[in-house]
């Protein structure tokens, strides 16, 4: 019998999740690391941990095939990134920190603006045979301020408020949560020599969770097949150790100003995609087809057909991996970034309320759901015909 179980996370002494590069592929000759792990990582490690436990109970060593099937009931549902501040606070919906959409601009002047998706009025220099893509509305932005780098996370005031479709006042997204970074050297030493070896000399880039005032956390929902978890676990390509704390259902609640807002009625709805997103298609999520010159389809979550009218989609991630029980790399996905925005209507021209707002959160689309990728959140939109 499994059940649904929520845990923090809790690393002591930050974070080495390796990404797809070598050793020395760039002028620096270390290491580097992912800011935040892939939930493929994380379920890799609650498997390992579940599986630690079991091996210790029944006093019996799992193979690699048994790690397979003794393990395959454990699923990740959905994650969360989560900072407390201070460390001795309770985790609860407040400490949950989200990627910043892309739809969502920084000015000079300290405001935040929107890319609004409007018709599209002259074609692209792409393919002129494409008459859905050509189609899909293009961004305009009213301000002409000029633009500065953006943060690559938002704390759950500013997110909920976005969600929203309320203006950001200015200032208040100034105090943005960052994640720093530290070399981390490595080497060994010859014991009949005490010199060092230099073929085990090597550095690596390490992600701060700990700050003075505040900690880092990974919230999971995850199936397991009981309730229990050891209490320690090891995260990430060196095995850093985290606490496994218990978290309150209500983490994984959508929050009210949202819920608020659809209970409005929305006539447009904002998917933005929070975990990558692995889809069929590349950027298009399954479901949509071309059809009628848009493209159009049903999502899981919603009954009604849509039409999807924008994509603000970023530059694609490269997902891998290490398969632990085979001592193999996994193989490569192409899948769609945390932060890309898709913008819908209902065909049927109705608007979007309370209920879709609920079904889509932390709703899982595309493939690889059970790892944990795939999850989006709902926002409104209020979509204007206008491109002038």
């Amino acid at each position: 019998m499994t059940v649904t179980a929520r845990f923090a996370l809790v690393p002591r002494d930050g974070l080495f999740c390796k990404d797809g590069r070598g050793w020395h592929t760039s002028a620096s000759g270390r290491g580097h690391t992912l800011e935040w792990p892939w939930p493929s990582t994380v379920l890799g490690a609650l498997r390992t941990a579940w599986g630690r436990g079991e091996e210790s109970r029944s006093g019996d060593e799992f193979g690699p095939d048994e790690w397979y099937t003794r393990t395959a009931e454990i699923q990740l549902r959905s994650t969360l990134v989560l900072r407390r501040e201070p460390h001795d606070v309770g985790w609860s919906a407040g400490c949950r920190v989200w990627p910043v959409p892309s739809d969502a601009l920084w000015l000079e002047d300290g405001e935040v603006c929107g890319f609004e998706p409007v018709p599209p009025t002259v074609p692209t220099l792409g393919r002129d045979d494409d008459g859905e893509r050509e189609a899909l509305w293009r961004p305009r932005l009213e301000n002409a301020a000029k633009p500065l780098p953006s943060s690559r996370w938002w704390g759950e005031d500013v997110f909920a408020t976005w969600l929203a479709g309320r203006s950001i006042p200015t200032g208040a997204s100034e105090k943005r949560p960052a994640l720093h970074r530290r070399i981390q050297a490595h080497v060994r030493i010859r014991p009949d020599e005490l010199t060092a070896d230099e073929g085990i000399l090597f550095s690596h880039d390490v992600v701060e969770t700990l700050e003075k005032e505040a900690e880092w956390a990974i919230g999971v929902e995850v199936t397991l097949p009981g309730e229990t978890l050891p209490g320690l676990a090891r995260l990430g390509s060196d095995g850093r150790l985290v606490w496994i704390e218990p978290l309150p259902e209500g983490v994984f609640d959508p929050p009210e100003p949202v819920l608020d807002a659809f209970r409005a009625k929305s006539p447009g709805l904002r998917l933005v995609v929070v975990t990558p997103a692995c889809f069929n298609r590349g950027w298009l999520p399954d479901g949509l087809e071309r059809r009628e010159g848009s493209f159009r389809g049903r999502l899981a979550g919603i009954d009604s057909e849509l039409v999807l009218r924008a994509a603000f989609v970023p530059r694609p991630l490269h997902v891998s991996g290490w398969d632990m029980a085979n001592g193999a790399p996994k193989p490569t996905s192409r899948m769609v970034p945390p932060g890309a925005v898709y913008f819908l209507e209902r065909a049927d021209g109705q608007s979007f309320d309370e209920v879709t707002a609920r079904a889509l959160w932390l709703k899982a689309l595309g493939a690889r759901t059970e790892e944990g990728f795939g999850r989006v959140v709902a926002g409104v939109w209020n979509p204007s015909r206008s491109g002038q």
